[in-house]
């Protein structure tokens, strides 16, 4: 009976520390499959950071190559387009002192007023001349004018198209009054369009102004 008894408790206590060894088990085991969860998350959420890192920084530096790209293509444009400034402004501004020479030669403009024979070599030319530099200019570096521009210098164009033959006939009929005269007009307007030509020249280059 004792013995009976005896392997009654033993088996209560193997069954109590089975029990106990399962709830433990399946609680380790839970735990265990919590943390190997967790872990595999950090890992993939780790990954799809990195892959995103990885990708904002390749965008970044393909974005400043191409804005370096962009800002050498810039410098060289605006280097261009001083360039043609430049060329011109040179003519432009010969053309106009032979203009406002002219106007002290057959117009009252004062004893200090420059005149055709007061003017240097290179700009004591015959309108023509001056014209056709202007022309030519525009003709090789039309890529680096603006419609603006190439508006203003047509105007001019149009505005002088009568100098030439004008110019002849002063040369054969210097006595004419009325003919020199005439060219008073003429040469005034020649004047307004090439400072309007460049003003326009100058604009298209777009220098920052402070302005807001």
């Amino acid at each position: 009976m004792v013995t009976v008894i005896v392997l009654q408790v033993i088996t209560l206590v193997i069954l109590g520390c089975l029990f106990l060894f399962k709830n433990y088990f399946l609680s380790y085991s839970t735990e265990k499959g919590k943390n190997l969860a967790t872990k595999e998350d950090i890992e993939e959420i780790t990954k799809k950071v990195e892959g995103i890192k990885n990708g904002y920084i390749s965008e970044v530096e393909q974005l400043k190559a191409e804005l370096v790209l962009f800002s050498r293509k810039n410098d060289i444009l605006f280097d261009e387009k001083v360039r043609v400034f430049k060329a011109f402004q040179k003519a432009l501004v010969s053309f106009k002192q032979y203009c406002e020479a002219a106007l002290g030669t057959y117009d009252t403009r004062g004893e200090f007023h420059p005149t055709l024979e007061s003017l240097d070599e290179a700009d004591k030319k015959p309108a023509l001349v001056h014209i056709h530099a202007l022309h030519q200019i525009q003709l090789e570096d039309f890529i680096f004018l603006s419609e603006a521009s190439n508006l203003a210098l047509d105007e001019l164009y149009e505005a002088c198209q009568i100098m030439p033959s004008m110019e002849l006939h002063l040369i054969a009929n210097e006595d004419d009054r009325n003919l020199a005269d005439s060219t008073i007009p003429v040469y005034e307007s020649a004047i307004t369009n090439i400072n309007q030509c460049l003003q326009s020249l100058y604009d298209e280059l777009e220098f920052p102004t402070g302005k807001n």
